[in-house]
């Protein structure tokens, strides 16, 4: 009795997938969970913290259909890693077997999990955004640059405005769109940048209001992508719609999660999952004079789907995936 188990490290990763085939398993993954045949708990979160380790991890299980695999995403923060030349968020992908449990592939996730966060944000404005022309990111980390790259592949983008504690951090990032067809710009004031954008996107770390709803224009899209709150109640409360890639994981984490809490946010709240949107089974965006509030958590098959769309891509290419015998 053996078990052969592929392994799949960054470099091969990064070669066998392009950005816009993993924007397409993202988008076709959201279909198939509004279809009804991705199975999908909520994700269940780690904290570290209480015992003295600054770090967190979610375990994000599924079982997407079209793939014929179950997968588990294990993925984290880890406060001291910036620290030490590495990325805050690491991510592993674990695919099995989903009838007798063997164990069929370990992929690194980071790429992927950054990939799978900007796919996101690209596909939500696709289905939510009246326009793209000016769109300011608050937070220009590794996701917010995966959130632009993807955004830049499928949208008209005219204008960009960035917006960090960090100046260097905006600086750095503007030098990694070379050739970019948009303007970009280092905005010192949240409220300067935000007025009069079409798209408002938080992807921070932070715990605290960034966005304040005099700042969001009619017709604008706010997009929330952090882990705590990142704008003021009454951005979310005032909006047209509320919109969650999952809704179960939006009442307990994220933007809308401290709302929810105190009994202000609902399920009831919430016009629809981005996922029956996708599936056609909701309407997106019908107006375009609604303000749009959308938080995106993060969804854990879309990374399963694209560690099984990598295998057979390395596959249909001739290439030897390496493995290991867990037996």
């Amino acid at each position: 009795m053996s078990e052969k188990v592929m392994y799949i490290g960054e470099r091969d990763v990064q070669k066998h997938l392009t950005v816009e085939s993993v924007i397409r398993r993202v988008e076709d993954t959201w279909r198939w969970y509004g279809e009804g045949t991705v199975v999908m708990p909520s994700k269940v979160t780690l904290d570290m913290s209480a015992l003295g380790v600054k770090g967190w991890v979610n375990s994000m299980p599924s079982y997407v259909q079209a793939t014929d695999c179950a997968g588990i995403k294990w993925v984290g923060g880890y406060e001291d890693n910036p620290g030490r030349g590495l990325p805050y968020i690491r991510a592993k992908i674990f695919l099995s077997d989903p009838r007798n449990g063997d164990l069929r592939a370990v992929v690194s996730g980071d790429w992927i999990s950054d990939m799978r966060t900007g796919a996101q944000a690209a596909i939500a404005c696709k289905y939510l955004a009246a326009s793209t022309d000016v769109v300011t990111i608050i937070g220009v980390g590794r996701q917010a640059y995966a959130s632009l790259l993807c955004m830049g592949r499928i949208l008209d983008i005219k204008e960009v405005r960035l917006c960090d504690i960090r100046r260097a951090a905006m600086e750095h990032f503007m030098s990694r769109f070379p050739d970019a067809p948009f303007a970009m710009a280092a905005f010192e004031s949240n409220e300067e940048a935000c007025r009069g954008s079409d798209v408002i996107i938080t992807v921070t770390n932070a715990d605290a209001e960034l966005v304040r709803e005099p700042w969001v224009r009619k017709g604008a899209l706010v997009l929330t992508m952090g882990s705590f709150t990142e704008t003021s109640d009454d951005v979310v409360l005032k909006a047209d719609k509320i919109i969650a890639d999952h809704i179960g994981q939006s009442l307990h984490r994220g933007n809308i999660a401290s709302m929810a809490r105190r009994g202000l946010i609902s399920e009831k709240s919430f016009a629809a999952e981005l996922t029956s949107i996708a599936a056609g089974k909701h309407a997106g965006r019908e107006h375009p004079e609604e303000r749009i509030v959308c938080q995106l958590v993060g969804m854990g098959a879309p990374d399963a789907a694209i560690a099984a769309l990598l295998i057979e891509n390395m596959r249909n290419a001739g290439v030897e995936i390496p493995t290991f015998d867990l037996v």
